[in-house]
Formats: C-alpha cells, structure tokens, sequence
C-alpha cells in the first residue's frame, strides 16, 4: 500500500505509514470516522504502531552517516517543571523601638511645650497681679512669643518634624493665651475684635494641623486654648461678687469658638482623642462657670449655650463618617455616648427644680433628633447603617428614658431599663461591640433587681389583676428577656463558646422564671384582695377559709400545667434543658400537694388537687412513653 503523503510503499495490513508515520486509507476509500473501538483493541493498535516504527528507526540506523543514540534503559515522559512562583517578600523586620529616642526626642519636648504653655500662663497671671509693665506689652509679649513659635516650626519643619509639631502647637496654645487674657480680664479690646481675632487663630491651627497631619499638634493647641481661662484666673471671682454677667458669656464664647476649630479638624481627621479631650475639657469648663456664673446666668443662657456645645460635637463625631463614609469603630460610639449622657444629665440637672414638669418632654424631643439623625446618615449612604443604627439606639433609649423621667420611679423605670438591655444587645450583635453586649446585661440586671424587690410590692386596697403598674413591669421585662434570649440564639456563632453556654440559658430561665412569678403574684393577690373586700365575720368564717383553698389549690394547679405545658415544648423543640426543668417544676407540684395541700385544704380540694394531679402525671407520662425513643434520640445526640 503506497503512502499518500511520502509515496512508499507498505505493507497492506500497515494503517500507518513506517516511514512518515500518516495514516493510510484503502484505494478509493474516503476517511470515515472510526467507530469506538474498545480499551484492549486501541492498545493491541497502539503496541503494533509502535513496532512498525522501531523496524523503521532500526533500518535508518543502519545507513553510513547516521549517529546511534544511546541505549536508554527505561523511558520515561518528560517532566514538566513548573515555573517557580515567585517567592513572597519577606516583611522587613521592624526596627527596634528606640524608646529612649522616643521619651528623650518626642515626649519630652511635647511635655516641655505643655511646661511652657502653662509656664507664659502663670507669668501672664502674675504680671497682672503685680502690675509690672502696662498691659498692652504683656499681651504683646505673648503673641510675639507665639509668632516666633510658629516661624520656628515652620523653618524646621523638613529637618525636625517632631519639633515642629510641638513649637507649632505651643505656639498656637500661647497665641490663645494671649487673646483670651487681652478681653478677659484686662479689658483691654472689645469681645467682638477679640472674637474676630480668636477665629483667625482658630483658623491658623486648624490650617496648621491639616498641613502637617499632625494629631500632637492639634493636641497642644487644643489644651493651650482649654487651659487659658484656668491658668488666667478668669473663674476666681464671680457674677456675684462683679454684678455683671459679661464676663461669665464671654468664656462661654470663647469656648464655642475653639469647639468650632475642633469640629473643622474633626471633618477632615478622626482624631479621636483630639476630639475626646476637646469635649471634655468644654463640659469641664461649661461646669466651673456654672458654678461660678449659674446664680445670676439664667437657665436659658445656660441651656443654649451648652446646647452649642452638644450640637458642635454631635458634628465632629458623626461628619466624618458621614461625609467621607467610613466605618466608625467602638471608640467614637463611646464618644457618641459621652457627648449624649454628659448633655442629658447636665440639661436634665439645670431643669429639674424650676422645670420638672418639662423633662420627659425635653427628653422625648432629644429622641427626635436622634432619630432625624439617624434618617439623614443613611440617606447619606448604604455605607453609613451602622452610624444610623447606633443613633437610632440612642433614640431608643432615650424614649424609653422619657417616660420614667417624666411619671416618677415607678414601673416605667423598669421597662426603660429593659427596653434599654435589649437595644444594647441588638446594637452589640449587629455593629458588633462587645461592650454594649456586656453593659446589655448589666442592663438587665437592674432589670431583675428591680422586678425582686421595687416592682413586686402593691397596695392591695388599689390592685386591680392585670391592669397594674406591676403587671406591666413583669410583662415588659420578661418580654424583654425573652426577646434578647432569641436574639443571641440568632446570633449565637458571633458569641464565644462559654458566653453562649452561659448567657442564653440565663435569659430563658429568668424569663420563665418570672413569667410563673407574675402568674402566682396576680393569683395571690386577686385573692386576698378579695379576702381585704370581706367584712371580718366572712373573712374568718367558711367563705374566708374556702376562697384560701382555691387560692392553694389554684397556685398548685398552675405550677403543675405550668410544667406540663414546658414538657411538652422541651419535647417538641428537642430542648433537654427545658424538660428538666419541668420536671423539677413538676416535681415541686407534687411536693406541694403531698407535703402542704394534703393538710391545708379542705376535703373537696383536696380531692380536685389529687384528681388533678394524678391526670396531669398520668398525661406528662403518656408523653415519655409516646416520643420514648425520640427522646432518647435526643439524649444520645446531646
């Protein structure tokens, strides 16, 4: 048979060519398609192919010229390396920590700044005191002192940026200084002037900070500002003792100012503890002038101005997330609580005498903002939800605040509570913030300490069963802690093994648990508020004795359906611990009726006790012996 391709002839059962290797065709035959041939017939093919080019190989290598290779023992396919991946950098290792250039190079010299800062103050103070040279030249002396601070960070600022940051910082600190002491108390420009030049220094830092990025920066200007009405003496005497209230605004004024550089820096950084120790040196001062000033102020002074210090740090904790969309972490929710508790409790303290019928009111409306807060951070973006959450978890609780606030100590102080456990729960499942999980259950502690021993005692001469304050404390709180048991069990795989063991079971058996309170308590006291209508005859005679038998009878009958009911759910929901708790409930009805009821009722309950008794343990029975293999199932599995 000749080849197609190369024109040698081969031998007619060949199907390849022996010396090209093509595949060779019968005469006037078109290639078709092989049918499927099985495994053993395609390698008997595969081994004779392989022969007919070995007898091919051997004849070529029989011809002059021709190189033989080398024998090769055992054949073996190519190896195909692959190419090596490229290695990982290694991370460089990080430098020792230098910590004696670090407290000798940085720490001490910001240290020395604040040393410095506080130093001018004194000196500032004690010139006045003494009188030494004119005014004007003290105040000059401090703002050129200032200048020249700035000039030197700035000349520096490439070669030494540590000392840039703290003579730029100190400088601002004293330029603060300087103005403060210039209006109060010398007197000597007007407040306006005084305000104007205030915000040019205010703008300058905040200018200064962004430029160098610096955080201790802004940190050393920010305690210069706050610390010149102290170091100055401005509180040492009062409206009082002057009659004239200008002074005391005119610290407040100040202070709103710097608050207003503070939230500019914190629109555009997140320092967060720039920031905190900027709120807390405005609630410090707000409080000494209070004390100084508050007598002759007025509260609605007072009440506006601490009110622009509230909405200017609702700005610097809240903006920058809002506006650049970033994830707020646990640091500044306690910021947003700081800011929150600091301005109720204040607000709540300057109304409270004259304005006590207006706090729930005023604490309902502060809900409000809290609430359009919330509305317009997650209008803001998808980004922003736990923002709005948590403001939406303050609102929360302060609405649950308002009512106990507004009614008195009374059961809505217990629901406020509650309310309160639970929103913490849900906000610290949902951000996730361990802390508020755990000030949830402190929450909730309260709760049940409140429910032992505030909400249980009543006056029987003004019950009425179900519609009473303490009906509605039980039946919130135990709401509550049902719904907070649900809410970790949702989210039991963020909870860690032990706190998952230990606080899911506590909540369901306390909601149990005060669930048959409530239900014995309403039994208990429908009765003896009927024993309290009786005149003394009837009360000691046989309706007196009867309605106390079906009052024994009635709480062993509950505690006993009580426990059934529980079985059968324990049974149903595979919850081993709940049908051992029925059963010791169960066992405890039994206790009851064989140890007490078989000596305190009469004849006729005794019986109905016994009767009762019997088929609920006759059915509770039933039951093991019905779902027994299911049961043990469930015992197996656990």
């Amino acid at each position: 048979m000749k080849c197609p391709n190369c024109s040698r002839e081969n031998q007619p059962t060949n199907q390849f060519c022996i010396f090209c290797g093509t595949r060779l065709l019968p005469v006037n035959s078109e290639p078709q398609e092989e049918p499927p041939q099985s495994l053993e017939e395609e390698v008997q093919r595969l081994r004779a192919s392989v022969r007919h080019i070995d007898e091919r190989l051997t004849m070529l290598e029989q011809r002059p010229g021709m190189g033989v290779p080398l024998p090769v023992e055992h054949w073996q396919p190519p190896v195909i390396e692959k190419a090596p991946s490229a290695p990982r950098e290694a991370k460089p290792p990080k430098p020792p920590r230098e910590w004696e250039q670090i407290l000798g190079g940085n720490w001490l010299a910001r240290i020395g700044v604040l040393a410095l800062l506080f130093g001018v103050g004194f000196f500032l103070k004690y010139a006045f005191d003494k009188n030494w040279i004119a005014p004007v030249v003290r105040v000059l002396l401090g703002v050129v002192a200032g200048l020249i601070m700035l000039g030197g960070g700035y000349l520096w600022r490439k070669k030494y940026p540590v000392l840039t940051q703290v003579l730029t910082g100190g400088g601002i600190g004293i330029m603060y200084l300087s103005i403060f002491a210039s209006f109060t108390p010398l007197d000597l420009i007007p407040f306006i002037l005084a305000v104007i030049l205030l915000l040019v220094v205010c703008i300058a830092s905040v200018i200064l900070a962004l430029r160098y990025n610096s955080m201790a920066l802004a940190m050393l200007g920010i305690i210069g500002a706050f610390i010149a009405p102290f170091v100055l003496g401005a509180f040492d005497t009062g409206a009082a003792v002057t009659g004239d209230m200008s002074q005391g605004f005119e610290i407040l004024g100040y202070t709103i100012i710097v608050d207003i550089g503070v939230l500019v820096v914190s629109t555009f950084r997140n320092w967060r503890w720039f920031t905190l120790v900027a709120l807390l040196f405005s609630l410090l001062i707000f409080g000494v002038w209070y004390v100084a000033f508050g007598d002759d102020a007025g509260i609605t002074g007072a009440e506006i101005s601490l009110t622009l210090i509230f909405l200017i740090f609702v700005g610097a904790t809240t903006l920058f997330h809002a506006i650049w969309q970033r994830t707020p972490q646990p640091f500044d929710y306690v910021m947003m609580i700081i800011n929150a508790l600091g301005y109720v409790s204040i607000s709540l303290g300057l109304l409270w005498s004259d304005f006590r019928a207006w706090t729930g009111g005023f604490t309902f409306l502060l809900a409000l903002f809290y609430i359009v807060l919330a509305y317009l951070t997650l209008k803001r973006g998808v980004s922003n939800l736990r923002l709005s959450l948590f403001a939406l978890g303050i609102a929360i609780v302060l609405l649950t605040v308002a009512f106990p606030i507004q009614f008195g100590d009374r059961a809505w102080t217990t629901i406020a509570w509650a309310a309160e456990g639970t929103v913490l729960l849900w906000l610290s499942l949902r951000l996730p913030i361990q802390l508020f999980r755990w000030a949830g259950y402190g929450a909730y502690i309260i709760t049940a300490f409140r429910l032992f021993f505030f909400d249980t005692a009543i006056s029987i001469a003004d019950y009425t069963p179900v519609f009473n304050e303490h009906f509605l404390a039980f039946f919130i709180g135990i709401a509550g802690m049902y719904l907070a048991g649900y809410l970790l069990v949702k989210a039991k795989n963020k909870l860690n093994e032990q706190e998952a063991k230990a606080a899911i079971p506590i909540f369901f058996i306390a909601a149990n648990f005060f669930t048959l309170w409530l239900f014995s308590a309403e039994i208990l006291n429908t009765f003896d508020r009927s024993l309290y209508n009786l005149s003394t005859h009837d009360r000691i005679g046989s309706l007196g004795v009867s309605l106390r038998n079906f009052q024994n009878l009635s709480i062993t009958a509950l505690w006993a359906f009580y426990a059934v009911i529980a079985l059968v759910i324990g049974i149903a929901k595979r919850i081993r611990f709940l049908r051992l708790s029925a059963l010791t409930l169960l066992l405890i009805a039994i206790g009851k009726v064989f140890v007490y009821d078989v000596f305190k009722l009469a004849m006729v309950y005794r019986i109905v006790a016994f009767m009762g008794l019997g088929l609920l343990l006759l059915a509770s029975g039933y039951l093991y012996q019905r779902y027994s293999k299911r049961i043990r199932e469930f015992l197996t599995k656990e």
